[in-house]
């Protein structure tokens, strides 16, 4: 049987998991229990390679990996399997053979994320695990205005807790700002005025060519606080030009973030 080339999406709670990455130890990573699920369906060792690494706590709803096998069961066979293995926090989506080349990670053209925030008096219990809670009212223009200043390509290093590579410049293809009225549970109309109070649903969406350590989390909370009236676009902009990573604000919560999809 040829060694064949597979491209998997995986879909998780990142709740219970120590992030995406396999560690030392059996610590529980989601590359951990992938690989050994793979290793026990296939019945020889599997590496996998993702598109995308994730900390601990966030989520995801369309990750990308790649990994080779030369077993001859088919995709279908093969996901039919995975949903025997994998865990009640973890999923298996899609599966299909790719080019012999192919690369997870090198071959993405983009990853998306949101973070969500969630608006409102008093927090939701069902939502601790997904979502911010902010309460008070959120200038929803200012911060489309303060999410629009961050696309573009630019050393963000300031933007991140990025302590290893050297190359810190990545290309921001688009950041918006979505929101919609909450009312016992998620679904809801859009909201269209400049100001509103919960309850409401904020979604951040930054969608790049790659993310520094935290970039997302910190781009978040920039936002937020133009949102909350804390930080001016003045300073914003500021910040982009000639600030430095004290300028910034810290990391919003991993519990708020999600990787929605890699393109490639």
């Amino acid at each position: 049987m040829p060694r064949l080339n597979f491209l998997l999406t995986l879909a998780w709670d990142g709740t219970d998991f120590e992030g995406w990455q396999r560690q030392p130890g059996r610590v529980r990573s989601v590359q951990l229990c992938i690989e050994a699920a793979l290793s026990k369906v296939l019945a020889e060792p599997v590496e996998v390679t993702g598109a995308s690494r994730t900390d601990k706590g966030v989520h995801a709803e369309g990750q990308a990996l790649s990994f080779h096998s030369r077993s001859p069961m088919p995709p279908a066979s093969i996901l039919a399997a995975l949903d025997r293995e994998l865990p009640p926090d973890l999923a298996a989506l899609t599966l299909r053979t790719v080019d012999p080349r192919f690369h997870a990670r090198y071959r993405a053209k983009s990853k998306l994320y949101r973070y969500r925030l969630y608006l409102a008096d008093r927090p939701n219990p069902l939502l601790r695990r997904y979502s911010h809670h902010v309460t008070g009212i959120l200038d929803l223009v200012a911060m489309r205005e303060a999410a629009a200043l961050l696309a573009g390509e630019r050393d963000f290093r300031k933007l991140s807790n990025e302590k290893e590579k050297s190359d810190t410049v990545r290309r921001l293809l688009a950041a918006r700002v979505e929101a919609r009225r909450c009312e016992g549970g998620l679904a809801g109309a859009a909201i269209e005025e400049a100001t509103t109070r919960g309850p409401a649903i904020v979604d951040l969406l930054f969608e790049g060519d790659g993310f520094l350590h935290n970039q997302v989390r910190i781009m978040s909370a920039l936002v937020l606080e133009a949102g909350l009236g804390k930080r001016s676009l003045e300073s914003v902009g500021q910040l982009l030009a000639a600030g430095g990573r004290q300028d910034a604000p810290g990391a919003l919560g991993a519990w708020g973030l999600t990787l929605l999809s890699v393109s490639y």
